[in-house]
């Protein structure tokens, strides 16, 4: 019986850029001149932000679809409940459904931290009573609606206009917010929250660490907060921006004592504090990155940097590795003319739309969406190393191969080459080898047989 074996394997690549759009969102009253779109939901379906017009101050705003892939549809723009008439308003932050929106307004030369429900009810966050407080803001919400962050500014003393920044979680099924510790030893306990983890359990911004110096920090469990670097670090954080669902994933801006500029940095607990590289592609090189947010898996991560001659340029990473928003709208023939995407502020939870604002056709600021793939390529497929001996006592050949976790194994069989049939369904491979054994029940005693090792991704 002559036995001869042959392999095959299967692949599949998908691009980055495989699908792209980018959508200019437009102002409230159609002409502008600024709009941002700061935050979006997780199943991008809605964004939040500001628009302004001529002569009039920044009006919190609501970009609404049906579907994340409706934007152009049936995509609209409207005014966030503001009730009474604020001097200016701004939406920083959403829930992962969108029901909860949280940010700020003014009223009488003040600022005050609100938040917007469903509805579309505007309700002030209940802060501890302060009789010297100056502003407060909500920069953060949890994904699930129910813990929102931020801080607020308390005068030392009736004499003085030198305030305290207390930071606050208000947990919405409490009458009241609380405020969060300052660092440990600190003589200045000034401290901001901007962002909170799924179940609120780990929030994440900054305190300041000395007079003159301030550190990214996490609070867990409502603790005292815990500097995100170690004192050995060569990049040493100074604002954690935001958070993972999961809480293990945070990012922020830091200074990079090896470069000698401030960079864009990646925390994570297994990892520590790593900073991420800037985008190679542009005519100018960067003075500094800042990474803003970071997609609800943790895996894509937007901000912006400032090159060299002044100019901010938008900047996303996925899974570390850098873009910029103009290169890949570009690339895809979808860059409306002069566009210059400026800032990313928003990411959904799987990271395939991003929002922020840019320089426009028109000159003026607007509002944008990315709507991307970031979808991981999977590996490549090794073709496994094969195998065989014949057992005369049994009339029969067995094959051994090594499997790899992540990949999927079948073996095809016959007496025509070309048309070999499978001899069992695909099979997930779990590191380890595996032996068929091809005796002459599977052969039907033919006189030649091939058999076919095939592999691809689960």
């Amino acid at each position: 019986m002559r036995l001869p074996v042959s392999l095959c394997f299967l692949a599949a690549f998908q691009p980055l850029a495989a699908h792209v759009a980018f959508l200019p969102l437009g102002y409230l009253d159609g002409w502008g001149p600024t709009s941002e779109a700061i935050a979006i939901s997780s199943d991008a379906t809605k964004m939040v932000g500001y628009s302004a017009s001529a002569g009039n101050p920044n009006l919190a705003c609501v970009w609404t679809a049906s579907s994340p892939g409706s934007w152009l549809i049936d995509g609209r723009l409207d005014l966030l409940s503001t009730s009474p008439q604020p001097n200016g308003s701004n939406a920083l932050a959403v829930s992962a459904a969108g029901s909860v929106v949280v940010g700020l307004n003014g009223f009488g030369g003040t600022e005050d931290a609100y938040y917007w429900t469903a509805a579309g009810q505007l309700q002030l966050i209940p802060l501890p009573p302060e009789p010297l407080r100056r502003n407060s803001v909500a920069w953060g919400v949890s994904p699930g609606g129910d813990i929102v962050v931020g801080h607020t500014d308390v005068r030392i003393n009736q004499f003085s206009d030198a305030v305290e920044r207390k930071g606050f979680a208000w947990n919405r099924n409490q009458a009241q917010a609380v405020y969060l510790l300052p660092l440990t030893g600190s003589l200045v306990p000034n401290r901001v929250p901007l962002g909170a983890s799924a179940n609120g359990s780990r929030i994440v911004g900054y305190a300041q660490a000395s007079l003159s110096a301030q550190a990214a920090v996490r609070w867990d469990n409502g603790g005292a907060p815990q500097i995100l670097h170690q004192p050995t670090d060569t990049v040493i954080s100074f604002s954690a921006n935001s958070i993972s669902f999961d809480g293990n994933v945070v990012v922020g801006q830091a200074i990079d004592t090896v470069a000698g500029r401030n960079v864009a940095f990646k925390w994570t607990p297994a990892g520590g504090m790593v900073a991420l590289p800037p985008p190679t592609t542009g005519t100018h090189a960067y003075q500094y990155t800042t990474a803003i947010r970071v997609s609800g898996n943790g895996r894509v991560i937007v901000g912006y940097g400032e090159n060299v001659l002044g100019d901010d340029e938008a900047i996303f990473w996925v899974d570390g590795q850098p873009f910029r928003v103009s290169d890949i709208a570009f690339a895809a023939g979808v860059l409306p003319p002069s566009w210059a995407p400026q800032r990313a502020y928003g990411v959904d939870y799987t990271g395939n739309s991003i929002s922020g604002f840019g320089r426009a056709t028109s000159g003026k600021l607007e509002a944008y969406l990315l709507v991307i793939d970031t979808t991981p390529a999977p590996p490549p497929v090794v073709a496994p190393s094969v195998d065989f001996a014949y057992d005369r006592t049994g009339n029969s050949l067995k094959v051994h191969y090594q499997t790899a976790p992540g990949a999927e194994y079948r073996i095809l069989g016959g007496s025509n080459l070309q048309s070999l049939a499978p001899l069992g369904g695909w099979q997930a491979g779990t590191g380890g080898p595996v032996e068929f054994v091809a005796g002459p029940a599977t052969t039907g005693g033919a006189p030649s047989y091939f058999l076919r090792v095939e592999a691809r991704n689960n």
